[in-house]
């Protein structure tokens, strides 16, 4: 087991020993469990498998950064026998809308926000003065923390369907952990390590496979970059020589183009972060597949 795992599972166990909600009642056909983004409800639904219907508050394809929530988000919200988000500042729109609720607070799962282990967590900014980059599930181990979550949270809502969460949890692990083993048969010989996103999310995915994201085009989604830092990740380009720039699905912008053409770097395939995307990225695994894909290839590896 190597040094992440063992670190992760510690932040799993002490997750686990948390979890202290009371337990309810409701039966497993009408548990309704509304997740913020498409990729919380996928691993919603690998945890729970057929013990829970599963709704996403934003559509796949969509930035949970930039959503606008509408009436209709609301409502969604209120049937909600569990919510899932995030938290750390990647999807607090839903709180003015759990605050306007009746949904206990207890019915909320931060999924992103209770890991005790402080080592895991990466910062947005180097030495950690820029806060907790909230994209905890780009590494498999913290996708794997994200569904034991879920799927303990359920089971006390849901004494009946113990087994049957269990079961559908066990399979979700098992995915998972050879989605990661696959992820580092592709990186392992890759010498070319350095890399440049649209904006700081693939910082977990990056530690996991020992890849080094020297720059981003954009500080958050949904902000055009200045002039200066648009020069200021052009010199960084040219004095690191990497060639490799990734877009994302869910945020097209033609920043990275114009970057590109100054500096002779290519624009390779969109990565997925925040939202599932179409076939084969309309879900967890096969998100985490094409971006491991694109990078690898992009860096003179094999695709997982």
């Amino acid at each position: 087991m190597t040094r992440r795992s063992v670190t992760w599972l510690l932040a799993t166990i002490l997750l686990s020993a948390g979890c202290g909600a009371p337990v309810g009642s409701a039966p497993a056909a009408t548990y309704t469990v509304v997740a913020t983004s498409s990729v919380f409800a996928d691993l919603a639904s690998m945890a729970l498998g057929n013990s829970a219907r599963v709704i996403s508050l934003v559509p796949a394809g969509v930035d949970v950064h930039t959503f606008e929530p509408s009436p209709e988000t609301s409502r969604v919200v209120s049937t909600a026998d569990l919510l899932l988000m995030n938290g750390l500042g990647l999807d607090d729109w839903v709180q003015s809308i759990l605050d306007a609720s009746t949904i206990p607070s207890e019915n909320v799962v931060r999924l992103g926000e209770q890991i005790d282990a402080t080592d895991n967590w990466v910062f947005l900014q180097e030495g950690g003065s820029g806060g907790v980059d909230p994209h905890v599930w780009l590494d498999p181990a913290g996708a794997l923390i994200y569904i034991k979550r879920i799927a303990a949270r359920a089971v006390q809502d849901l004494p009946v369907a113990s087994s049957a969460i269990q079961s559908s949890l066990a399979t979700a692990v098992a995915a998972i952990e050879s989605l990661d083993t696959s992820l580092d048969t592709s990186f392992a010989s890759i010498t070319s390590r350095k890399i440049i996103t649209f904006h700081d999310a693939f910082g977990y995915f990056a530690r996991a496979y020992g890849l080094e994201v020297v720059g981003v085009a954009v500080e958050a989604p949904g902000q055009d970059p200045s002039a200066q830092q648009i020069a200021e990740l052009i010199d960084l380009i040219t004095t690191t020589g990497v060639r490799a720039i990734f877009s994302e699905a869910q945020l097209p912008s033609k920043v990275l183009d114009q970057i590109a053409a100054e500096t002779g770097a290519t624009v390779l395939g969109s990565l997925y972060s925040d939202a599932l995307g179409p076939a084969p990225a309309d879900s967890y695994l096969g998100m985490m597949r094409a971006n491991g894909a694109a990078i690898a290839r992009a860096l003179g590896g094999v695709a997982p």
